[in-house]
């Protein structure tokens, strides 16, 4: 596996947990807890793009 097939399987990851933590923020009631996996979406957001930015280089 190729180092940009490798990057590009993280980028693939990272966005889709970001995906599954905003799923699971939208399930749940209590505001806490949906800040809280708002954020976690929103880190693996910010590492995908950053990923994607070195990939693109």
């Amino acid at each position: 596996m190729s180092t940009t097939s490798e990057i590009e399987n993280l980028v693939k990851v990272k966005r889709s947990l970001a995906d599954k933590y905003i799923r699971l923020a939208r399930a749940r009631k209590s505001k806490p807890a949906k800040l809280r996996l708002y954020r976690h979406a929103e880190h693996f957001r910010q590492q995908a793009t950053t990923l994607s930015r070195g990939l693109s280089l």
